[in-house]
């Protein structure tokens, strides 16, 4: 039961909100507010009134970053040449589709579910609306990602944010592999999930203030991506990389310490990657992770995905996580197999496509991974559209004909994507981040104008509206810093240009 601090934070976040808006650039403070509110909010703990989603850590992140944004940098109409690019359309058709396919998935499962004592209601117009509802909200850092952070400022912005926010949560996370995952108890008055799953061999795998160490884990791993690429950005540029290299190391090592055994494999390979291939190469592994997961069902129901060697292989190496694979890969299958009698629109919510047992009612499925869950709910349509949204941006930017330039940044930050792409297989940690880097990419592909535009916008060839990211025009008067005489008013200028 969350106590008053819970409800206290989630209220006092709009305030953090516009006072990271007032002090730092407006790319800066987007990418803080959604990330700092997912870190540092409390778990399942939320208000619902009819009719609207429930106020959690997800809305009161991004609802205010959302109407921050406006104020601060109303949007403005897509050039022509953006605009005609086909990238715009393929976009819009899956938002279409998500938003669309709830009320078909509704319409086609009005009957209730009957199987001895278990009852599973019908779907009514007003489920309909409700999951469109919560799909709108977890997209808007996907639309904010798009609109604001499109340059290749904005897309720094997240990496440097995921590396330092990742670094700073090392403490708690250290704190609680030592002492066990207690702070969300001690802070907001419970724990948001089973603690015994948390106790590992002589140790504990810590939670801090999201809803799994699963999540610790994932993050660790994004955070130590985005580290390596600003190591291999600065190298690039000639500035100093100490800081970031031991970053780099700092991060892995605490996420070997956070016993996460997946997302520290995820984290070896990719880092290595960044490390020491090239832009092209990495975009390669991005497109390949893309096109993995996109058709991931389809591989799986084939018989493609080796599931059995990689069972063989953690069996090797522990036999707990081997068995505890087993279980899962098991109960997959059997999902799978539920879903495969609505293929197109799936069963819809209220654990409709999980499995019961007839004679308790009680549910005996067990599913973790995103996609089975979308999959189960919303059949290959639901599918295609949420994960088309999340693969898009990278499988767009490969199609790209024109030269992407020198930087490491947009690569890195697909591979980074591309780690939580993977973790979404086995898990389901598709949250804010995971969104707002999506949208980022695929705004870089819509929007960006290339290197040499870049270049004449630092030499001051282009004016200050080149210099913005799409849409986005100077802050509102009443949230600027007071300006005099001083010279500090072209600064703020400077500030709120888009390009830091």
């Amino acid at each position: 039961m969350p106590n008053i601090v819970a409800y206290l934070a989630l209220f006092i976040w709009p305030i953090v909100a516009i006072v990271l808006f007032r002090l730092l650039p407006l790319q800066k403070a987007l990418v803080w507010t959604i990330i700092g509110g997912y870190l540092l909010l409390p778990t399942a703990t939320y208000i619902k009134f009819p009719m609207v989603p429930p106020i959690d850590k997800t809305l009161v992140a991004s609802l205010p970053a959302l109407l921050l944004c406006f104020l601060m940098a109303p949007p403005q109409p897509p050039n022509p040449a953006a605009s005609a690019r086909s990238g715009r359309h393929v976009l819009l058709f899956l938002f279409a589709v998500v938003i669309t396919s709830p009320v078909l998935t509704v319409i086609q499962n009005t009957a209730p579910v009957i199987d001895g004592r278990t009852y599973l209601p019908g779907l009514r117009l007003y489920d309909a609306m409700s999951i469109i509802s919560d799909t709108l909200v977890s997209l808007i850092p996907l639309w904010l990602g798009l609109r604001y952070l499109n340059s290749r400022a904005g897309l720094n912005a997240i990496l440097q944010v995921l590396a330092i926010s990742g670094l700073a949560y090392t403490i708690p996370i250290l704190f609680e592999v030592r002492f066990s995952p207690q702070l969300h108890t001690w802070i907001y008055g419970f724990f948001p999930h089973s603690f015994q799953q948390h106790m590992r061999e002589d140790g504990f795998r810590p939670v801090v203030f999201l809803s799994h160490g699963l999540l610790i884990g994932i993050y660790l791993c994004i955070a130590t991506l985005a580290a390596v690429t600003l190591f291999r950005e600065a190298r690039r540029e000639g500035r100093p990389t100490v800081y970031w290299l031991l970053a780099t190391f700092w991060l892995l090592g605490v996420l070997f310490v956070s016993k996460n055994f997946g997302a520290m494999i995820i984290a070896l390979v990719l880092t290595t990657a960044i490390f020491l291939l090239g832009r092209r190469p990495q975009l390669i592994i991005g497109l390949a992770v893309a096109t993995v997961v996109m058709f991931y069902p389809i591989l799986r129901g084939a018989g493609w995905i080796p599931v059995d060697a990689v069972y063989d292989y953690v069996q090797s190496i522990d036999t707990e996580r081997a068995a505890s694979l087993k279980f899962r890969l098991d109960n997959e299958e059997a999902v799978l197999l539920r879903a495969s009698e609505k293929p197109l629109l799936g069963w819809g919510t209220w654990g409709r496509g999980l499995l019961h047992d007839p004679n308790t009612g009680a549910l005996t499925s067990v599913v973790d991974g995103i996609w089975l869950l979308v999959i189960c709910g919303f059949g290959w349509l639901g599918y295609f559209g949420r994960f088309g949204l999340l693969t898009a941006p990278i499988l767009l930017f490969a199609l790209r004909r024109r030269s992407v330039g020198d930087s490491f940044i947009p690569f890195g930050l697909i591979v980074t994507l591309s780690a939580t792409l993977i973790d979404l297989l086995p898990n389901s940690g598709l949250v804010n981040y995971v969104w707002l880097m999506a949208g980022a990419v695929a705004g870089h592909v819509l929007w960006w104008r290339g290197p040499e535009a870049e270049a004449a916008a630092r030499s001051g060839a282009v004016g200050q509206a080149d210099m913005q990211p799409f849409g986005a025009p100077p802050r509102a008067a009443w949230l600027m810093p007071d300006t005099g005489p001083t010279g500090r008013e072209g600064r703020h200028d400077h500030r709120t240009g888009g390009r830091r």
